[in-house]
């Protein structure tokens, strides 16, 4: 069941539940960084560059159940969750939050930090019904792409603090382009034996292009945890060609 909210925005109804109030809960479970590999023992956990958005950082995060997960698009999205104080035992008092999605495996709609649970629900245990809207993250300083594991050849990578989900990726080095492939969360790339300045070319879910240049040196050099930020990002307008505003500051 759909409920309106807004010209531009649909609530569903769905469930929450909670996990652990341990630091690393579900963004960083077992240090492997979760399903999002946000937090990655490889690129330094919870000091990752990846693990800095305001919502990991507050504990304001949640994982999903697999069919939300899908194949991982919906890694770094965040969800307005409501709970209107409608649980059937009369528990827990009305609140809001808006989170971020870090890991899948979840058997609720939302399995979420305590954190976040205890704001939206007052509550420190429990299953909740809430409603739920996607919403646009709070992403001060911009996008953040990271290494998360790398060879010669073969390059796994990490997006976080965008606005949106990344949609599609394609890497530049030198004048070489190559597309990049999401694998449950994460993103891999084959380059082969190239060399030069490394760029990344990102669309997010809602159409918005994204641009990270000057990454990690010279490609031949990146490592493990070497990230690269910006904040340049375009706003494609459905209304003109070249209709590009920057919504970044």
């Amino acid at each position: 069941m759909l409920v309106a909210t807004s010209s531009l925005a649909w609530a569903e109804h769905g469930s929450m539940s909670m996990w652990s109030s341990t630091a690393d809960t579900l963004v960083a479970y077992k240090s492997e960084g979760s399903a999002c590999k946000n937090a990655d023992k490889e690129m330094g956990g919870l000091d990752a560059p990846t693990a800095q958005t305001p919502y990991i950082k507050s504990k304001k995060y949640c994982a999903v159940n697999r069919g939300m997960f899908g194949g991982g698009e919906i890694c770094g999205a965040c969800y307005r969750l409501t709970y209107q104080g409608d649980h059937e035992q009369g528990l827990g008092h009305p609140g809001s939050e808006v989170i971020q999605v870090v890991d899948s495996g979840s058997w609720a709609t939302f399995d979420c930090h305590m954190t976040a649970f205890h704001e939206i629900t007052s509550q420190d245990t429990g299953i909740f019904p809430v409603t739920y809207e996607r919403v646009a993250c709070d992403a001060p300083g911009g996008p953040v792409a990271a290494v998360l594991h790398t060879d010669y050849y073969f390059t796994k990578l990490v997006f976080n603090n965008l606005r949106y989900p990344v949609k599609t990726a394609e890497l530049t080095v030198g004048d070489k382009k190559f597309p990049l492939k999401l694998v449950g969360g994460w993103w891999y790339v084959w380059t082969g034996a190239v060399s030069g300045k490394a760029s990344f070319s990102i669309t997010e879910d809602d159409g918005s292009q994204v641009m990270l240049d000057g990454c990690f040196g010279d490609w031949e050099q990146r490592k493990a945890a070497d990230s690269c930020s910006g904040s340049h990002r375009l706003l494609q307008s459905s209304l003109t060609e070249d209709a590009f505003m920057p919504i970044y500051p």
